[in-house]
């Protein structure tokens, strides 16, 4: 499973789920880039839900354009 977070430079960071699970601090956020499949998303919800974790899950416009969206995962 590859995820596609973006970075605080908005750059492309592509990570693995276990690399994703170390960086997990409480009450974190994490945004994905529109790219990152949907069906990976849904997985790491139900891998994280599984392990413990609370997860609210969804998909954030910050623009008009059809195209401008992201993913968002906070994770408490």
């Amino acid at each position: 499973m590859k995820l596609k977070l973006i970075g605080p430079d908005n750059e492309i960071i592509e990570k693995t789920y276990t690399e994703f699970v170390k960086d997990i601090k409480p009450n974190s956020f994490f945004y994905f880039h529109k790219d990152t499949s949907y069906k990976n998303l849904k997985d790491l919800i139900d891998k994280l839900e599984k392990d413990g974790y609370s997860v609210y899950f969804r998909e954030v416009k910050y623009a008009l354009d059809e195209g401008s969206y992201m993913y968002e995962l906070h994770i408490i």
